[in-house]
């Protein structure tokens, strides 16, 4: 099955809004992840509807986010993305009728729904400013690397 980087990618954008000035161009976003500004583009416009990011197009536009980042939560991003499957949720279909796998079916499906659930929660309890203190924090120990400013 192949991974979706959908909500980890949008989450690497809006940490990169997180401190910034000005808005910030899809080819400036792009070279951060690094990515298509296309892709970028895609993201940024669920994000907006989402009201995560506010994007001015033309001549100096760019994104940069819609509220302060203690106001934004890592659940309304993914929200913003339409909620994703992050985890494997799928459950065998053949054997109907066999009482095994009906049994099994429903554990998991109880363990997934208890999952997401957690999930949801540790979401909510973080927000972009939390992000952005964390980059902070790893940034000041690894001085010598390169910058992640854009």
């Amino acid at each position: 099955m192949k991974s979706n980087n959908q909500f980890s990618d949008a989450l690497h954008i809006v940490a990169h809004l997180v401190g910034q000035s000005g808005p910030r161009t899809s080819e400036q976003l792009a070279t951060c992840l690094p990515t298509h500004p296309v892709v970028i583009r895609r993201l940024l416009a669920q994000l907006g509807k989402g009201g995560i990011v506010q994007t001015v197009r033309g001549h100096g536009g760019g994104s940069q986010l819609a509220r302060a980042p203690a106001q934004i939560t890592l659940l309304d991003v993914y929200r913003a993305l339409g909620s994703p499957t992050l985890l494997h949720t799928e459950v065998r279909e053949g054997g109907r009728g066999c009482p095994v796998m009906q049994v099994v079916n429903d554990a998991l499906d109880d363990s997934y729904r208890q999952a997401q659930a957690l999930l949801e929660t540790r979401l909510q309890a973080t927000t972009l400013a939390t992000l952005g203190a964390d980059f902070a924090v790893h940034l000041a120990k690894h001085t010598s690397g390169g910058s992640h400013d854009l």
